[in-house]
């Protein structure tokens, strides 16, 4: 059935490649989020499904580019910009890291590849993201994959499938990106503002219950994950959703929830959280966890190195050379990795897509003003919203090639090119004479029109 799907979904983007290439970037978004050949693996052997979507996308973009259908306009945006920047300050970082000769569990040049990958699709999906069916098409397409993630994670609880689970906590798809159930919580932080908004989005009734009924597993599984961060995140994205909204029934339900939420996890929590700031009580003893020294660690490394830091996935290899003994450990922020591993023009870089990303939205929200759009609306909140989420999350988890928040970034951009043709458009179209308006008669009768 699976493999009968698949090949459903190549014919149809190949299909419309030329008539509607935009459906070859959804089949790749799709396929890049939710990283199907790890969830069904029985399925995709000898079978690159992500190579085959990412293919049939360049092609797309290119035949769409040939016949004028791409607005390369929508390239000239600062988040664009600084990706390429950090692009380059990747490779130059790798070139004159004092640690080359120095080995490490994950490869620099892996890193620099998938960022590389990042950067091509990022332009091929952008580019073909060009009407307001693509951006909510990649919007439900991110709604879908959170759900099934919230019945995959809670189908390996109640099935009692405890491989997928490591001192209580769950796991993600194995050999996946979200092997770590940190980053598999973090897929349902940055879905459950487009779940939120969605619920006043959509009008049918049974689509609405559908969403309602899917936030209790969605909550379950970040209680699965056990990932502080990702609770704060939600929590915070939440409260910024029923801030937006300004309903009062939602915000009692947000509420509710909330306070249940505590009740019921807030003593594992706790306990959590005090081991994470214990200090060692004799000096054999080290803190059980290690991300408060980790972040003291990145930045003293970034003091040593401000502009290029000490090379990619470097951390642990400077650490041990710098500061004998310690941490073992990875630097578990995304902020103090681009701080310590790239420099500070990549962490200003990096802080400053969030600060565009809110640019982007105030200005969506001036346009929506003038012109209102249901649709539009929701995706500039729910997209701005989930950005929030990542970026509290990423603050105690390294992410710097996190796949779906680039595609948070490409909604961001799309939706702002799209207010703004929509939008000029319009005032363009407001600015022709009605032929039959009132004002147009009385100016042929009175002879106004001439100079």
């Amino acid at each position: 059935m699976f493999k009968l799907l698949i090949i459903l979904s190549v014919l149809t983007s190949i299909g419309y490649m030329f008539s509607k290439p935009w459906i070859s970037a959804l089949l790749y978004s799709i396929v890049s989020i939710l990283q199907p050949q790890y969830v069904w693996f029985w399925v995709f052997d000898g079978f690159s499904i992500f190579k085959i979507s990412a293919g049939i996308a360049i092609l797309a973009v290119i035949f769409a580019g040939l016949k004028k259908k791409v607005d390369f306009s929508v390239y000239n945006n600062g988040i664009v910009w600084g990706l390429l920047g950090l692009l380059v300050l990747y490779y130059i970082s790798d070139m004159v890291s004092p640690f080359q000769s120095f080995s490490s569990s994950v490869s620099s040049d892996l890193v620099i590849g998938i960022y590389l990958t990042i950067v091509i699709m990022f332009f091929v999906v952008l580019g073909l993201i060009n009407n307001k069916r693509a951006a909510m098409g990649l919007a439900w397409s991110i709604i879908a994959i959170t759900i099934y993630y919230a019945y995959w994670a809670n189908d390996k609880y109640f099935s009692y499938n405890w491989a997928y689970f490591e001192n209580g906590r769950l796991l993600g798809p194995f050999n996946s990106p979200y092997a770590d159930g940190n980053a598999l919580s973090i897929i349902f932080v940055i879905g459950l503002p487009f779940i939120l908004f969605g619920i006043f989005a959509v009008k049918k009734v049974w689509l609405k219950a559908l969403l309602i009924l899917s936030l209790p597993f969605i909550w379950h599984g970040i209680i699965l994950c056990a990932s502080r961060g990702a609770l704060l995140s939600a929590g915070v994205a939440s409260l910024a959703t029923a801030f937006m909204v300004r309903s009062k029934v939602f915000n009692i339900f947000i509420g509710i929830g909330v306070c249940l939420f505590i009740i019921d996890q807030g003593a594992q929590l706790t306990a959590r959280t005090s081991n994470t700031i214990a200090v060692a009580q004799t000096e054999s003893e080290e803190p059980i966890n290690p991300r408060l020294i980790s972040w003291k660690a990145g930045f003293d490394l970034s003091l040593k190195h401000p502009i290029l830091g000490v090379g990619p996935e470097r951390f642990q290899q400077a650490v041990r050379f710098y500061f004998p003994g310690r941490t073992p450990h990875v630097a578990h922020s995304t902020l103090i990795n681009f701080l310590a591993n790239l420099g500070y023009i990549a962490a200003f870089i990096y802080l400053y897509f969030f600060y565009k990303s809110w640019r982007l939205y105030k200005e969506n929200n001036e346009i929506l003003k003038q012109k209102f759009d249901e649709s539009y609306e929701f995706l500039n909140k729910a997209t701005f919203v989930s950005l929030i989420g990542f970026f509290v999350g990423a603050m105690f988890l390294d992410l710097i090639i996190f796949e779906p928040f680039y595609f948070l970034l490409i909604l961001m951009v799309s939706v702002n090119y799209l207010l703004k043709k929509v939008h000029l458009t319009s005032e363009v179209e407001n600015e022709k004479p009605v032929p039959n308006s009132p004002m147009n008669r009385r100016i042929r009768q009175t002879g106004a029109v001439q100079n």
